[in-house]
């Protein structure tokens, strides 16, 4: 498992790369999310071009896949940013639904969202993930981008928190980065260019993880298979055809099978 630091790089609507550096610390990242210019560029910055729309429709499809199986009365979202993945997923009117974030300016904008889009099932709490404790349980926990990015001190952290809200029978979704794939393109590009502080696993790793964590692994759900290609058809056709270049994309994402970029982990209380 690895652990990387030092500069995002970040592939724009128009096949271009932008790169900023970027903060590796629990308290950094609390502040760098805190910035407003960099809570309203959030969606636009990585998930509108057809790449990220791809990876988001993925994302959600898993978490309504489980809305359907578990018919849950409770979920709850941990670090739900802007209401990305929040104001997406399909939530019955009667189910209590609760979201939370550290970042006021991402809350404020996520609760902006959910107005416009008439979701107002949704209850948007300023809270720490990492001492969360709303005295009570939920049937479906799911958190994207963000478990991936902490060392295992501070992800064991958040797990027992998990662990304190999830109902016996209910699950957690959470987002996995596949090493073997990630790490050559990582060492490709240079480390000091290319995404940060994401934790690094083989699948072995993972599974070994959850269990010394008190998880039970119901589901590994492939994430961008054949991510290379995937990427250069973002980057040439993207541009030019964003149309065409969203429809191949989806196509693969959700009909082919090969080496997957990440995995939607779906887990239980062991």
């Amino acid at each position: 498992m690895i652990f990387f630091s030092g500069f995002e790089k970040i592939l724009t609507k128009d096949g271009a790369q932008e790169s900023r550096l970027k903060v590796t610390q629990k308290e950094e990242l609390k502040q760098y999310y805190k910035d407003k210019n960099i809570a309203q560029k959030y969606l636009d910055k990585r998930f509108t071009f057809p790449l990220g729309r791809v990876l988001h429709e993925k994302q959600v499809s898993i978490v309504n896949k489980y809305l359907q199986i578990l018919q849950p009365t409770s979920i709850l979202e941990v670090a739900c940013g802007p209401g990305r993945i929040t104001l997406d997923v399909e939530v019955p009117s009667k189910v209590e639904a609760i979201a939370v974030d550290a970042s006021e300016e991402m809350l404020a904008i996520a609760q902006r969202r959910a107005k416009e889009t008439g979701k107002n099932q949704w209850r948007f709490l300023l809270e720490d993930a990492f001492s969360l404790d709303l005295k009570r349980k939920f049937d479906l926990i799911f958190s994207f981008r963000f478990v991936r990015h902490f060392k295992i001190h501070e992800r064991r952290k958040i797990y027992d928190v998990i662990k304190k809200h999830l109902n016996t029978k209910g699950v957690f979704i959470f987002d996995v980065v596949n090493k073997e794939v990630s790490l050559p393109l990582r060492l490709k590009e240079g480390l000091e260019n290319y995404p940060v502080y994401d934790e690094l696993y083989t699948r072995l790793d993972f599974i070994s993880e959850m269990q010394e964590e008190g998880f039970l692994i119901k589901e590994l759900v492939p994430v961008h298979p054949y991510y290379s290609l995937m990427q250069k058809i973002q980057i040439y056709l993207g541009p030019r055809a964003e149309g065409l270049t969203y429809k191949i994309l989806k196509f693969m994402e959700f009909n082919l099978k090969g080496r997957n970029l990440e995995w939607i982990a779906v887990c239980q209380l062991a």
